[in-house]
């Protein structure tokens, strides 16, 4: 019987600021990483007769959410940069980041480069500890 398998443990994922440092997410708790596309990768244009164009679009950029628990060391590195996307004075920095996400069970990897924080989490202070979620831009997502 032919099977798949999955494994978060074997899922690395790195994420790189040369101002603010690295964050091996996969040892910090993070509960879900979640890659989107921001464009489609193709459209239809119907002409006046009937016709249909099928039009193959080049967007790589789009989104990541990254979530971890509240008050983690994956929190705490995102609000360092959050703090620091804040105040820098070097504005041309913003979007250095990257984000590496390996698993080695199938091999497959997703590289984001030109990674931004987009903004800072909602918060929720409650009587346990929750998770938060960070939204990073990505100019160019790849996939091998």
């Amino acid at each position: 019987m032919a099977y798949n398998v999955y494994s978060l443990p074997d899922v690395k994922s790195v994420l790189y600021h040369p101002d603010v440092g690295t964050a091996n997410l996969h040892l910090c708790g993070v509960g879900k990483i979640t890659v989107s596309a921001a464009g489609d990768l193709t459209s239809h244009t119907a002409t006046a007769d009937g016709y249909v164009v099928v039009n193959r679009l080049k967007t790589t950029n789009g989104t990541v959410q990254i979530e971890v628990p509240q008050n983690s060391v994956g929190d705490d590195f995102l609000r360092r940069w959050a703090k620091w996307a804040r105040s820098t004075k070097s504005p041309n920095r913003i979007a250095l980041g990257t984000l590496t996400i390996s698993d080695s069970v199938s091999g497959f990897r997703t590289t984001c480069t030109g990674v931004s924080l987009q903004k800072a989490p909602d918060r929720t202070y409650d009587r346990t500890a929750t998770n938060v979620t960070y939204t990073l831009l990505a100019a160019t997502i790849t996939e091998q």
